[in-house]
């Protein structure tokens, strides 16, 4: 059977017998969402991110080489496997003494408001969808600017790798209020940069 229809737990158990085509198959599989996650995590930390993210890469699926039945299957393999990125990604910015941002309360009423606003939203015409696409452009560039290390990393879990609060939090090993949080926060400062991307583009937005 083609590797390429294995799922992570196959591949992982093929690995075991020493299969190096189930850990390239893995590798192309996952090593871009991993890289993604880490170069998120260490944006604005005062590293050489893209290189650092290169390295965790390197370090996870070396891991799982060495070590291929780690993976239980209790969690899914994304989370899992992200959860192993973060562990790597923070080893790296501990070992330079870097130190992670300290974080803002929940405001409650706030995120009451900003899911009102996205309730109201009107269908798109073709105007709307040409903001839309600007406002995509934003949003990636606005999330790289995010110096809150804990809202980047959840946001780019939530938004980019479509996991559930739940999920990011096992990853981030913290209660979901602590996850709320920090998507709350993120997606307040990422509202701030985007109407501020806008202004300067000279384009309107809702």
């Amino acid at each position: 059977m083609s590797t390429q229809t294995l799922a992570p737990g196959e591949l992982l158990a093929a690995m075991a017998g020493g299969d190096q085509r189930a850990l390239d198959a893995l590798y192309r599989g996952w090593s871009r969402k991993v890289r993604v996650f880490a170069h998120a995590t260490l944006l604005h930390c005062g590293l050489d991110a893209a290189a650092i993210a290169d390295e965790v890469v390197v370090d996870v699926f070396h891991d799982l080489w060495q070590d291929p039945l780690r993976y239980d299957g209790r969690v899914a393999f994304a989370t899992w496997l992200l959860t192993l990125t973060r562990n790597k990604t923070v080893d790296q910015i501990r070992r330079h003494g870097k130190r992670q941002a300290l974080e803002e309360p929940y405001d409650e009423d706030a995120e009451r408001a900003l899911d009102t606003d996205a309730r109201t939203d009107t269908a798109p015409d073709p105007q709307t969808l040409r903001e839309q696409a600007q406002r995509r452009a934003a949003v990636l560039r606005c999330l790289q600017r995010l110096r809150n290390p804990f809202q980047r990393e959840s946001l780019t879990l939530w938004a980019l790798e479509e996991l559930s609060v739940l999920d990011i939090a096992r990853i981030q090993d913290v209660p979901e209020g602590t996850v709320k949080t920090r998507l709350f926060h993120g997606r307040l400062n990422l509202r701030q940069c985007i109407e501020r991307w806008f202004v300067q583009e000279g384009s309107g937005h809702g």
